[in-house]
């Protein structure tokens, strides 16, 4: 049973809900105080299968679909989850323990349906040369073979890569070769810090060298990298296609550690 939010807690929670991307730091303290004490008892069985701790996990729902700091600024504020609009009312903010719960469970099951595809194909997390490498060894069809089925070669792919490069925003760019070609130190947070990149998270995310947890193929074929797979190379976003998406991030990474 999850605890109970006071009506005071509950006005202030829709107040903070309607502007939740436009909070001051203290405000984000207060709603990430609200929403934590609401779902202390909230434990869907969701938590087990994802098998991580359920701090952490609140503390990601919170981030990514309460106060939304990993979204573009220019968006939109999403619907409410079904889940949640059910219970809250569609289109408003959640007001209730309750409807945080099920917010919160529907986040958890988006995360579930993604867990199985992201352990087979690593798309959208930094990946090492050493960790494409270990991948590429346990497929099947190593080399041009897997690209082959594409109509693709290792020659093309190079190519396409480096006009991939040179057209990218500068602040993608350098995340692109620095944080995956050139594996810098301090990761992409590093590289952000010594260009000044602002929103680093965000480019990143919006690049696909990071993802979000509950991300599906479909949403990965959105970013730029996966639309240039999907579009470009002709390469769906799909596990089955795993050993030719894994083969052009080796090439990729070759690519932009020289560019």
């Amino acid at each position: 049973m999850q605890d109970t939010l006071s009506s005071g807690e509950s006005t202030e929670l829709v107040r903070l809900w309607r502007r939740r991307q436009q909070l001051s730091p203290d405000e984000m303290g207060r709603m990430y105080a609200i929403v934590g004490d609401a779902l202390r008892s909230c434990s869907p069985p969701e938590l087990k299968v994802l098998g991580e701790s359920r701090q952490e996990l609140v503390a990601q729902f919170i981030y990514v679909k309460v106060l939304r700091l990993d979204a573009d600024p220019d968006e939109c504020d999403e619907a409410a989850a079904p889940a949640a609009a059910a219970a809250a009312g569609a289109n408003s903010a959640p007001s209730t323990a309750f409807a945080l719960c099920a917010y919160f469970r529907r986040y958890l099951i988006d995360c579930t349906r993604a867990s199985s595809f992201r352990r087979k194909l690593s798309i959208g997390e930094q990946v090492s040369e050493a960790q494409l490498d270990a991948q590429l060894g346990s497929q099947d069809a190593p080399g041009d073979d897997c690209l082959a089925e594409h109509g693709l070669s290792d020659a093309k792919v190079q190519v396409l890569a480096r006009a991939f490069i040179a057209a990218l925003p500068e602040p993608e760019r350098l995340l692109l070769c620095e944080g995956f070609g050139r594996e810098a130190a301090g990761g992409l947070s590093g590289v952000a810090s010594r260009h000044a990149i602002a929103s680093y998270h965000y480019r990143a995310g919006r690049l696909g060298l990071v993802h979000k947890r509950e991300g599906l193929p479909a949403d990965y074929a959105k970013t730029l990298l996966g639309s240039w797979i999907e579009h470009t190379l002709g390469i769906a976003i799909a596990a089955d296609n795993t050993a030719a998406i894994l083969r052009v991030f080796k090439i990729l990474g070759a690519e932009a550690s020289y560019a």
